[in-house]
């Protein structure tokens, strides 16, 4: 089974999302739901997909937790908890976890002026009930704000099952790029941190960003995510995820089997 690990819906008649806006989303902002993306994954074969939270806030997370009892081909749910606050992310996530498709948790850390937020006493906490959940993290963090941070959690919060999204959004085609392999090699070190092949802009030469993710962590810690609507580059959704893919280089069978499903499958528990 292929399955799409990191995509986004949005209502904005119904929610108001802090991060849209018509100036930095033009046609895309507008609300977008499952009926536009279901028959693109009935074209590229994509049995399920993990739709990621896009604000801060819990009624998203009812939102999108609703769309998955009339949708059944969306697999799980990457939502919001208080993460700031570790007894209410913990009754929340109580309450959030008595949903079958609830699978994790995502926090804006971009828009959060503290770039050491990830790594306040408090959130640390919320991470650790987050851990006791038994619900994984999405880390949305960047290169070079706070990717680094992401081998401090993996080693304060061992049980935490972690992914970076966007492979911490690389400087492709900068000198900086040593320095972002350095930060991802320190968090590949920790067993429980994985990494999405996602949110890359496939006009940049994204290749030398790639082939060393699957070095560090492996395509057994490496899940393929079209970050749909936003990142495919102008391209269809099919060609934009075979282009992902092809940038990877030659892989075995098993690793392709591992990148296109397998690794989703088993870290968010689908």
């Amino acid at each position: 089974m292929r399955f799409d690990a990191h995509q986004h819906f949005w209502n904005i008649e119904r929610l108001h999302y802090p991060i849209l806006s018509p100036e930095a989303f033009g046609e895309l902002y507008r609300s977008i739901e499952p009926p536009d993306l279901e028959p693109l994954l009935r074209e590229a074969d994509i049995s399920g997909t993990v739709v990621v939270q896009a604000k801060d806030g819990l009624d998203e997370t009812e939102y999108l937790l609703e769309l998955t009892d009339r949708y059944p081909w969306i697999a799980g749910v990457v939502g919001w908890v208080d993460l700031a606050s570790p007894e209410q992310a913990a009754s929340q996530l109580t309450a959030f976890g008595r949903h079958p498709k609830f699978k994790g948790v995502r926090h804006l850390v971009m828009v959060e002026p503290d770039d050491d937020w990830l790594v306040r006493p408090d959130v640390l906490k919320g991470l650790s009930a987050l851990a006791a959940s038994g619900f994984s993290f999405d880390a949305g963090v960047e290169f070079p704000k706070h990717l680094r941070h992401v081998e401090t959690i993996a080693r304060s919060v061992p049980d935490l099952r972690i992914v970076i999204d966007h492979l911490g959004r690389p400087p492709v085609g900068t000198p900086d790029m040593a320095a972002w392999e350095a930060e991802l090699a320190r968090a590949a070190a920790f067993p429980n941190v994985y990494c999405k092949l996602s949110g890359l802009s496939v006009a940049q030469p994204i290749a030398p960003a790639v082939v060393a993710a699957l070095r560090l962590f492996g395509a057994r810690r490496l899940m393929l995510g079209s970050d749909w609507p936003i990142s495919n580059a102008g391209l269809p959704y099919e060609e934009a995820l075979d282009t992902l893919v092809r940038s990877a280089g030659e892989l075995s069978q098993p690793e392709l089997d591992a990148l296109l499903g397998g690794t989703t499958k088993e870290f968010y528990r689908l």
